[in-house]
């Protein structure tokens, strides 16, 4: 059975729980988790990258010197790939970086992250996160407290709560999500992932 460590809102360790067999006790497919992953990453590229080609740059239009008689290699145009400020050969055009994933390999992959967290006891449970004002100072002692601090941190919370969000946009290495918006790559991506006591309920509930 996979445990966690169970903290107070103000992130003093009480106890320890046990963490859901269903999610946390899972086996660890890591080939699924890199293609899952790997096609996540693909799906955020804009696509958008593009150099001009010989017909897109300025000049050409007549031959730059004659033919024969200079001492030069033959050329026929200044827009050609191998002249100064000439066009792109075989340049980046735009196009999709978007694949498609079977959800039951989606949701094979998140259950292997979370069990491979659990398993290197990087899943911590709060009964809440005691924010009551938007302040990130106020955050920063509660992960302090809990010995969380100096580690990316992802943050697991039911519902959008807007004091937290406020509290946490300032620390660089702390993302708050919802349950049903957190994915493989997140998980994998994070030191520690932190689950409020709801979240976790809400997790076998939702994401079962």
């Amino acid at each position: 059975m996979a445990k966690a460590k169970l903290h107070t809102p103000d992130g003093a360790y009480k106890n320890d729980v046990e963490l859901p067999s269903s999610h946390f006790d899972q086996e660890v497919n890591e080939p699924v988790m890199f293609q899952v992953t790997y096609v996540y990453l693909g799906n955020q590229r804009q696509g958008t990258h593009k150099t001009k080609n010989r017909s897109e740059v300025s000049g050409g239009g007549r031959k730059p010197y004659k033919q024969k008689g200079t001492g030069q290699a033959r050329q026929g145009s200044n827009t050609a790939p191998n002249w100064a400020r000439g066009g792109k050969a075989h340049g980046p055009i735009p196009h999709k970086y978007t694949k498609d994933i079977p959800s039951k390999m989606k949701q094979k992959a998140f259950l292997s992250a979370l069990s491979l967290k659990a398993r290197e006891n990087q899943v911590h449970v709060f009964e809440g996160i005691g924010i009551t004002e938007p302040k990130t100072k106020q955050l920063v002692g509660i992960l302090a407290k809990a010995e969380l601090t100096g580690a990316k941190n992802l943050i697991v919370v039911e519902t959008s709560e807007a004091q937290l969000l406020l509290a946490a946009r300032n620390l660089p290495d702390t993302r708050v999500g919802r349950v049903q918006d957190v994915n493989t790559y997140e998980l994998l991506n994070s030191d520690n992932v932190i689950f409020t006591s709801s979240a976790l309920k809400a997790l076998v509930e939702v994401r079962g």
